[in-house]
């Protein structure tokens, strides 16, 4: 991992961020897209080769959620729906597990699908299903806009 490399990495997410806030050209950018950048989930579901090339420097990798979501999807397809907690559960969030997901990874990963029109109500709804999931997974099935975005 070099510096030049990671240097890249923030400039090229400084920029789709940018073009995201900007209303002449906020449209440009897919929502979910710009939110994959902004919460640093690797874009699976808008792969190109500029991602690709700088995957290593996403904090929730193309491995992660690719395990979290041909999970969610096999089950999905058999008609078998999980909430928030059944996931923590499946994924052993609360103890070391070996992939490194954890709450937050959960949350990002089912926000970017949501946000990139994945599944079906019945699976979103049982997902957050009333005290099934924590405070924070509620967020999950908010909108992510230009207005989403802080810059500090």
């Amino acid at each position: 991992m070099s510096n030049n490399n990671r240097t890249i990495y923030n400039l090229q997410r400084f920029q789709i961020l940018q073009t995201k806030v900007n209303p002449q050209t906020s449209d440009y950018i897919p929502d979910a897209y710009a939110y994959a950048w902004y919460d640093e989930v690797y874009p699976i579901m808008h792969e190109s080769d500029l991602s690709g090339d700088l995957s290593e420097f996403f904090k929730i990798s193309k491995e992660q959620i690719d395990q979290i979501t041909k999970y969610a999807d096999s089950e999905w397809l058999d008609k078998r729906l999980y909430t928030f907690y059944e996931y923590e559960d499946y994924f052993s969030v609360r103890t070391a597990n070996e992939n490194n997901i954890e709450r937050f990874t959960l949350i990002a990963v089912f926000k970017y699908v949501y946000l990139s029109g994945g599944f079906d109500d019945d699976f979103w709804k049982k997902l957050l299903e009333p005290m099934k999931h924590p405070a924070e997974a509620q967020s999950i099935t908010s909108k992510f806009d230009k207005d989403s975005i802080y810059f500090i």
